[in-house]
């Protein structure tokens, strides 16, 4: 049972990466140019940077950072770290790129900030972030803890990682439902049924993605075997 089970690890994360990726795309449809006239524009509307950064950052790459102890359980342990920590680099960079669009875009409208609870949700969530990185450089990596403290710190880790993850997910979905209320997405004439229903198909295959996700992470089958030499 237990080999059949890890057969379909493959499976289901070929099936995570599609939806992960259908979210990117979706969600960089929504300021393209052929489906709306307000395209991605830095200098004068930052906003329409930060919905992609946050999926492509924090919801996208930060998913496939916590999985690759389970995606490449036979790889020496300490290429995996290192690869973890990078793209986990990368997903803070991205979220931070679109924490500074949304930032930006409200000080160009003169608009007040952190009003809303996706607000103070996609803040905690940059912070925790952060947090976790630095505790998990730190205990893992370099200078690396001893053995006995990266036994206690790992359950707190893992849970951690997981509640971020979600935060992310939480976040970006009722931040795109805040936008589609705040614009004409439902209206009973339905002017911008294109765009609605973008934003309807991106948070279908990101929660479908989440879920993938954190079942991939939740199942011990699929946890990486214990290393010959548990001190490295």
């Amino acid at each position: 049972m237990a080999i059949i089970t890890e057969q379909m690890y493959p499976i289901f994360l070929i099936l995570a990466e599609i939806f992960g990726l259908l979210s990117v795309i979706l969600v960089g449809l929504l300021f393209d140019g052929r489906v709306y006239k307000d395209t991605y524009d830095w200098p004068n509307n930052p906003f329409t940077y930060h919905p992609l950064m946050m999926t492509l950052g924090l919801v996208f790459c930060y998913g496939n950072a916590i999985l690759l102890y389970r995606t490449f359980r036979t790889v020496p342990k300490l290429f995996v770290k290192i690869g973890h920590a990078l793209f986990l680099i990368l997903s803070l960079v991205l979220g931070i790129f679109g924490f500074i669009a949304i930032i930006r875009s409200k000080n160009l409208g003169k608009r007040p900030h952190f009003m809303t609870y996706h607000s103070w949700l996609g803040l905690a969530t940059l912070i925790l972030f952060v947090f976790q990185w630095i505790c998990g450089f730190v205990c893992f990596l370099f200078p690396q803890m001893s053995l006995e403290i990266r036994k206690t710190y790992m359950p707190s880790h893992r849970l951690w990682g997981k509640v971020i993850f979600m935060s992310a997910v939480i976040a970006v979905l009722t931040g795109l439902s805040e936008y589609g209320m705040g614009s004409s997405f439902f209206t009973p004439n339905d002017v911008e049924r294109k765009r609605r229903l973008i934003m309807d198909f991106f948070c279908v295959f990101t929660s479908l993605f989440a879920l993938v996700v954190i079942y991939l992470l939740s199942n011990p089958e699929y946890q990486r075997p214990p290393e010959e030499h548990a001190e490295d």
